[in-house]
């Protein structure tokens, strides 16, 4: 019975995130331009619909452990949301993790397996450990529930937009997890999918390298919503991260390339979401060190009043 309430709980909190106009940067590009804020989930990140997806798959198995590899918000996710529920967690992780990143993570007290080399390395000694310790494997790649958990992002974009379907959604992308979530979500309305890629990044952790460890379902969700992959560099990122800064969204630099590739494809006239994967207060040495890489562009900006009247409009039909 007490399972039931905390999960009933977690169903709360990982649910409903804000669906907000970008007034600013919708002038600035001739779109309309909205971001769906994942930043606002209770670990700041969408890791949060996927860790609440597994938990309840984890628990549904009568288990009570599982182990996952990461660059950061999935295992701060994962650590910080199983434990409610009594399952406790294995994060393996890079040696070479940010600092401010392996202190959140052990904040939460996960038993950290510091791996030498990247993420692949990482990745490849959890998989070897769930199978020996025959534990729940939370990786991608190997768990459809986190695709599942990403899907309710895509549904409720279509329900705050309501009859204004979104032309594109832009999704930071490394894995293609989230994207094929997103994409299982709205694919009745068949928005165009954009995967913003960033194969070579010192700044956007959390989707460099552009693993495809979910690959087949995210080139399915590029085909079928006649989509495409972008990618994106650190001083594009770093641009789009302050232009969201003036919108008033403050998130982490990987966030900042769905912006980043809607301004390089161009596109004009049309209803976009960008999806807000991370905050940027959980990571906000990162966040310092890309505002310093946008290019001499001067911290403060004349106010132009905003009118709404447009965006109400989609809002409200």
């Amino acid at each position: 019975m007490l399972k039931s309430v905390n999960l009933t709980a977690l169903d709360v909190r990982t649910t409903q995130t804000p669906l907000i106009p970008l007034d600013k940067i919708s002038r600035n590009l001739d779109n309309f331009v909205f971001a769906k804020l994942e930043s606002c989930n209770p670990t700041g990140s969408h890791k949060d619909r996927e860790s609440q997806a597994m938990i309840k798959d984890i628990l549904a198995r009568d288990s009570n452990r599982a182990v996952i590899a990461s660059t950061g918000n999935a295992a701060i996710s994962l650590s910080a949301l199983a434990p409610c529920e009594g399952i406790s967690v294995d994060v393996f992780l890079s040696k070479n993790i940010e600092k401010e990143r392996l202190g959140l993570i052990s904040a939460f007290s996960p038993r950290i397996h510091l791996v030498p080399g990247g993420y692949d390395e990482a990745y490849r000694e959890s998989e070897a450990f769930a199978e020996k310790e025959e534990v729940y494997n939370a990786n991608p790649g190997r768990n459809k529930f986190k695709i599942i958990g990403d899907s309710e992002i895509g549904r409720e974009i279509m329900k705050q937009l309501g009859l204004n379907s979104p032309d594109y959604i832009f999704v930071p992308s490394n894995n293609g997890t989230l994207i094929a979530g997103v994409w299982l979500g709205s694919k009745h309305v068949r928005p165009r999918m954009i995967a913003a890629v960033a194969p070579k990044s010192r700044l956007m952790s959390s989707i460099a390298g552009y693993h495809r460890l979910d690959g087949q379902e995210l080139e399915r969700t590029v085909s079928e919503s006649g989509g495409q992959v972008v990618p994106v560099s650190d001083l594009q990122a770093a641009s789009a991260l302050e232009d969201l800064r003036f919108d008033g969204v403050f998130c982490e630099p990987a966030s900042a390339a769905s912006l980043a590739a809607l301004k390089k494809l161009g596109i004009r006239g049309k209803t976009v979401v960008l999806v807000i994967t991370g905050t940027a207060f959980k990571f906000i040495e990162s966040y310092a060190s890309a505002l310093g890489q946008s290019h001499g562009r001067k911290s403060s900006r004349a106010y132009v009043p905003a009118s709404a009247s447009n965006f109400s409009a989609i809002l409200s039909t």
